[in-house]
């Protein structure tokens, strides 16, 4: 009988090594798991910052989307003459444009003769006719966006501007 009890006591001790091998490979898997997830959400935020200060900052940069909207306006207005059925027609703008991007609103001031060039020539390419009805408004601020975008991407390689308010619409 003695012997009967010592089989069933190596047995039991060789159990009781699986089971603790089990245990700690399971407190190792849980403790690697939350490891990797705690690293995921907390410092995988910072590699952008780090990515832009070790590789050209201007190359890896992200345009601001979010915080307080800074509005730059822009200080003469612009004038366009259209000959409509042998008139002569003219339209006066004023524009504010929106951003949330310190840097993209410091590049339009810097590339601000290109711009006011670019748009000069877009508001004289338009239709003056459809420049009276909304949507013609709504169309002429949407390519006013994407021209001064298109302008800062290429000095600057990122866009930045939100939206183009006109300030002041005159048609005569």
């Amino acid at each position: 009988m003695a012997d009967e009890l010592d089989v069933g006591a190596d047995d039991g001790k060789k159990g009781g090594k699986k089971k603790l091998i089990i245990i700690i490979l399971m407190a190792l898997l849980v403790l690697g798991g939350g490891g990797a997830a705690a690293y995921f959400f907390l410092l995988s935020g910072d590699d952008s910052e780090t990515t832009a200060e070790g590789e050209g900052a201007a190359a890896t940069e992200m345009v601001q989307t979010e915080g307080p909207a800074i509005y730059l306006d822009l200080d003469q207005p612009f004038v366009v003459d259209f000959l409509v059925s042998g008139k002569q027609r003219y339209l006066q703008l004023n524009m504010t444009l929106k951003s949330r991007d310190q840097g993209q609103v410091d590049a339009v001031k810097l590339h601000m003769p290109l711009i006011r060039n670019s748009l000069v020539l877009l508001f004289s390419s338009q239709s003056f006719d459809e420049l009276q009805t909304v949507e013609g408004k709504q169309k002429l601020k949407s390519a006013a966006v994407e021209t001064i975008n298109n302008i800062l991407t290429q000095e600057t390689g990122l866009g930045g501007i939100e939206d183009v308010l006109f300030t002041n619409f005159v048609m005569q």
